[in-house]
């Protein structure tokens, strides 16, 4: 059974072809459709991607290579899944502070031209509760 894609009506006309496709329009919102694969990547792929990039440390690119699609396509996962996300923050969370001195003069101190030349990826650990931790890894 064919459905439309904007409202899910069963109430079709044909309305000639595309691409060799037969078209429909949709007799209730108008909406002109055809009986093609949906395009892209499951939802539930797409929220395994977005877990993936924000809470396991994998890139965008990375999460591209994986689902077969394009960085850009990630991004746009991402910046779906964060305007759902309520943007006030919550009462109960507190703001702790951090130091990093030691680190950046450890990274940023090293002035030699010699070594792998790997880039470095910065991972938060959280300790105990209400201790964090960074650990840094060649990538």
């Amino acid at each position: 059974m064919i459905n439309c894609k904007k409202c899910e009506s069963t109430s079709y006309v044909k309305a000639g072809t595309i691409r060799g496709h037969q078209r429909y329009e949709c007799r209730l919102c108008g909406c002109q459709f055809t009986n093609t694969k949906p395009r892209g990547v499951s939802p539930l792929l797409r929220n395994l991607g977005i877990i993936l990039y924000a809470h396991h440390g994998v890139p965008m690119a990375g999460v591209a290579r994986l689902f077969k699609v394009t960085t850009v396509a990630v991004l746009k996962w991402i910046r779906k899944a964060s305007d759902k996300i309520a943007m006030e923050p919550s009462s109960a969370s507190k703001a702790t502070l951090i130091q990093v001195d030691e680190m950046w003069h450890f990274v940023n101190g090293k002035k030699t031209k010699f070594g792998s030349g790997e880039p470095w990826m910065g991972y938060h650990v959280e300790l105990s509760p209400g201790t964090w931790g960074i650990v840094l890894t060649q990538a």
